[in-house]
């Protein structure tokens, strides 16, 4: 199959470019408390799987809050959405002022923990308590890595009763692509197609309560008692080939399911097995290239897994070179990432470390659907927002994608997503459209979307410079010392926000923000300040 290349440029600027290295991953809820205050904080992000025994997870962040948190802190939770809690979900994702709350910003409510201190989501059908083992930030951009150890599942009752199937289509996907109407990324659903067909799901319990949860810590969570909700906890990890080359110029090729694939720079985060030819092979070059193989290839990869240093020809997989490294991709792989090492790193108490890499070139079949168009590197390349047509492609070729899903017994099958339960849906705009929605989390985003409120007649200039001055004085207040007034204007800002931003959802509900603006005259929150 002929290849197309992309430089490191074009990733940077061409949006179906990219778009072609984001495996959908498992969306979730990180939620974290500011060791000097006490407030949590809770956002979105796509999380990975790094290890199984014991079960770690890998997440980025970007927001200088979430940032501050994290290196201050050793555990947090991540709850994991049902599909049908996206809107809730990307409330969270609000860039609210530090130390509002932005569970109740989403109109759910904390859940205490089993293990640690921090709480959950009551709502979320998923919860992992987790010890921080390792943060790391990335150069070139805002992201900064995080691995957790799972220490406590807490998980609805209900799922245990369904098959795996059943299971993981419960939850959502994300990043599947960016959304054409708000510059957030939109949800897509695993299917839950496994090989072979799990068995068919239980009868769920008569009279069971909805948010009824089964909680499991780490002294059971690998004996057989705990099994099914282990099992249930590891979400569908997305497959693909590490190849790296030796002193001798020879390849090597390593199947690995698990980390991420992102679309920012770096993106590439991959466990690799210590004493492996792949460790030694990066550790010296300092590159290595990311095959990512599709359904067609299943065969082929299985028989890859059992890994000779030249086994991926036995298995039916050809090398091709590239001008721009010495280590070769694969032909039959439709997407071939070229990377540099940015961080190899042993994680401690495991078998693994973490390998994170930046693409500096891309080769893939001229046939891909998502790149079907002419001019492929001019048309909408450097447009913020995809357009539904690249959606659709984008669709198609995610469907292809392997995830390897644990089964019961622990048994590894595999799942696809399913191109008819797909979607990118439509978001409302949640924040500032200048800024591409409320998701940077820079302390003037809320400025733009309540000027953006003003110039489209949602609220008045008076309600601005109310909602201006309640914010400003929280901002003062933080680390004051008057706490009654400081949690008076923190329940006042949290319900604001909450009410304007539901009401994207229902215009009529605007009516409600006025009337609750009007119940507060001009007060004095000055006074405590300066």
């Amino acid at each position: 199959m002929k290849k197309l290349f992309f430089s490191e440029l074009d990733l940077m600027k061409d949006r179906r470019v990219r778009n072609a290295i984001m495996m959908p991953r498992t969306a979730m809820i990180h939620v974290s408390r500011h060791k000097q205050t006490g407030y949590l904080n809770a956002a979105p992000v796509s999380g990975g799987v790094t290890c199984l025994n014991p079960y770690q997870i890998i997440f980025g962040i970007k927001s200088w809050n979430s940032k501050e948190t994290f290196q201050d802190i050793e555990e947090f939770c991540v709850s994991v959405p049902g599909r049908n809690q996206i809107n809730h979900m990307w409330l969270t994702a609000l860039a609210v002022p530090k130390g509002i709350n932005e569970i109740d910003i989403a109109g759910w409510h904390e859940m205490p923990s089993k293990v640690i201190d921090t709480p959950g989501i009551r709502e979320c059908p998923l919860t992992l308590e987790c010890r921080k083992v390792l943060m790391r930030q990335l150069p070139r951009g805002h992201r900064a890595i995080v691995i957790g150890e799972v220490v406590g599942i807490s998980i609805d009752t209900d799922i245990l009763n369904l098959s795996r199937s059943e299971v993981i289509k419960r939850y959502p996907m994300h990043e599947a692509t960016t959304n054409p109407k708000t510059g957030l990324y939109g949800p897509s659903i695993l299917s839950g197609e496994l090989i072979p067909s799990p068995e068919p799901s239980k009868p769920t319990a008569v009279g069971q309560k909805v948010h009824q949860k089964t909680h499991v810590g780490k002294g059971a969570l690998y004996q057989p008692e705990g099994e099914d909700v282990l099992v249930n906890a590891i979400w569908p990890r997305p497959s693909y080939i590490l190849m790296s080359i030796d002193e001798g110029g020879h390849a090597n090729a390593l199947p690995v399911s698990g980390g991420l694939l992102m679309h920012d720079m770096p993106s590439i985060q991959v466990p690799v097995p210590k004493g492996t030819f792949s460790y030694k092979n990066i550790k010296r070059t300092g590159e290595f290239v990311i095959a990512i193989p599709v359904r067609s290839s299943i065969s082929n990869f299985e028989h890859m897994e059992e890994n000779t240093p030249d086994g991926f020809e036995a298995a039916g997989f050809t090398p091709f070179s590239s001008e721009q490294m010495k280590t070769p991709g694969l032909e039959e792989c439709p997407i071939n990432i070229n990377c540099r090492k940015v961080l190899l790193e042993d994680i401690p108490g495991t078998e693994y470390a973490i390998l994170v890499g930046r693409p500096v070139g891309l080769s893939v079949d001229k046939d891909l659907p998502l790149l079907a168009a002419e001019n492929v590197k001019q048309t909408e390349s450097l447009t913020r927002r995809a357009s539904p047509a690249l959606a659709t492609r984008a669709m198609e070729l995610y469907s292809q994608y392997l995830y390897a899903v644990m089964d019961k017994g622990m048994v590894r099958k595999w799942g696809f997503q399913d191109v008819k339960n797909l979607s990118v849906r439509p978001l409302p705009s949640w924040g500032s459209r200048w800024m591409g929605g409320w998701w940077f989390g820079y302390r003037d985003q809320i400025s733009y979307w309540l000027i953006e409120l003003v110039d489209e007649a949602y609220i008045s200039p008076d309600e601005f410079f109310k909602i201006h001055g309640w914010l400003h004085g929280w901002h003062e207040l933080f680390y004051s010392e008057h706490e009654e007034i400081r949690n008076e204007l923190r329940a006042r800002i949290t319900k604001l926000i909450n009410m304007m931003a539901w009401a994207h959802r229902s215009e009529n509900k605007w009516n409600q923000v006025h009337e609750y603006l009007r119940n507060f005259p001009e007060d004095g929150f000055y006074k405590y300040t300066g």
